[in-house]
């Protein structure tokens, strides 16, 4: 029998290719059902990562390999093939007649694919006698399979940052390490240092509360119980460093959950204050709700709301303003792998929204505020033309000058900053 954390990963890569539902969203459902082992859960999660991530190099290998046209094999079949291709090619620690083997007996212990059981032997033995092959040249087809990604986003990226965009492109992958923040309301960055010191804990410049440490389950290490710390990106403590709340100020997080940055504002506001977490969604604002009571943070009330009438709550009296409005996400990939299936028709409606946002927490501003836009994308549609409208039609308002971070230059996730005050 093949082992359960592949059968796992079969099972919801086929569940994401026919729903399109988010993979760390139904990973996350399948391992809380399961409750496999943490070595399986680990393996089940870099499969199905992995693969979703790298679908388009993987497809493009079984079009070569395949007599018929890949989408004409059960979802079963593809998922079981473009998992072999993976580990084979992937994945070092895996032996490749391991691989094979595995795939195979996956293939034959459902009944969707037991009649092609000897077409994934073949596959995936053909492939790995000849090696992963590329397309050559620096055309947009050609990077989109080297680097697993649609044609629109090269020519967006090859448009738009055009002394970047194949480092983009090369770090638009995941990485495993994972930036904590500690709560400073309990603990100090070097007390949080020493408990995870087993975890190999390494500071960040220019972040004297964060942390590095490779990636792991956040749930079971140290200090988690405690509310000794939340997991958030440089970029994003960036983000709120910019904001600059102090204690007693009254705060609005727009569109807030999880919660991380409005955790942030907190400890950076010494608990002292008030912190309005507004989301749209109901099952959101709990989230947030649940990590100020882990961190025992007391300054904020989460709301559920939409953002675009914010200053229903506060018209024109908080003292800082937060809009991390929805986004592309294309500056975060790496995290989200999803995302590379994205059509481009999906960006088109997302700036008007977007300013919609960042006018409604304009209108929640005190006299002398400060308001932030951030978001975490790489396209300038959505980042730079959204905050150049406003300024054009609020010329009351200055801004700094705008911060684009860039994972091959900043380290840090893909995100863009904007800061604005009265002038």
């Amino acid at each position: 029998m093949p082992s359960s954390p592949r059968i796992m990963a079969i099972q919801l890569l086929v569940q994401c290719e026919k729903s399109r539902s988010y993979a760390n969203l139904a990973l996350d459902a399948a391992l809380k059902r399961e409750a496999l082992p943490s070595v399986d859960a680990a393996l089940c999660a870099a499969l199905v990562y992995g693969v979703i991530e790298r679908r388009r190099t993987l497809d493009y290998q079984l079009e070569s390999l395949l007599q018929k046209p890949l989408p004409q094999l059960p979802a079963e079949a593809r998922a079981v093939l473009r998992l072999g291709l993976y580990q084979l090619f992937y994945m070092e620690r895996i032996p490749a007649h391991a691989a094979i083997h595995e795939s195979v007996a996956l293939a034959k212990a459902s009944p969707k694919t037991r009649h092609l059981a000897g077409l994934v032997n073949a596959v995936l033995r053909n492939a790995q006698a000849r090696g992963l092959i590329m397309p050559e040249g620096d055309d947009d087809q050609a990077l989109s399979v080297r680097y697993s990604c649609p044609e629109w986003l090269v020519a967006l990226w090859r448009e738009s940052y055009p002394g970047n965009y194949n480092q983009l492109l090369e770090h638009s992958f995941g990485n495993s390490e994972i930036i904590l923040r500690a709560n400073t309301l309990r603990t100090t960055t070097g007390a949080l240092a020493e408990l995870l010191k087993v975890q190999r804990a390494q500071p960040i410049k220019g972040l004297p509360d964060a942390l590095k440490i490779p990636g792991g389950q956040i749930t079971r290490l140290p200090g988690y119980g405690d509310g000794l710390f939340h997991v958030q990106d440089a970029a994003a403590q960036l983000c709120c460093l910019a904001l600059d709340p102090q204690p007693g100020h009254t705060v609005l997080d727009l569109c807030a959950a999880p919660g991380g940055k409005s955790f942030t504002c907190a400890q950076l506001m010494r608990d002292q204050g008030k912190i309005i977490a507004l989301d749209l969604h109901a099952n959101r604002v709990k989230l947030i709700e649940q990590g100020a009571a882990r961190l025992g943070i007391t300054c904020i009330k989460a709301l559920q709301g939409d953002a675009r009438q914010a200053e229903t709550l506060f018209p024109g009296k908080a003292d800082r303003v937060l809009c991390d409005v929805p986004c592309s996400g294309l500056g975060i990939l790496g995290k989200k792998p999803d995302i590379r299936e994205k059509m481009r028709a999906e960006l088109d409606k997302l700036p008007e929204m977007q300013y919609a946002i960042l006018c409604g927490g304009m209108r929640s501003l005190a006299p002398g505020g400060t308001l932030v836009y951030a978001t975490c994308t790489l396209n300038p549609a959505e980042n730079e033309a959204v905050c150049q409208r406003f300024l054009a039609e609020y010329p009351e308002f200055r801004a700094a000058p705008f911060r684009t971070l860039m994972p091959h230059t900043d380290g840090t996730d893909g995100f863009f900053i904007a800061k604005f005050q009265w002038r």
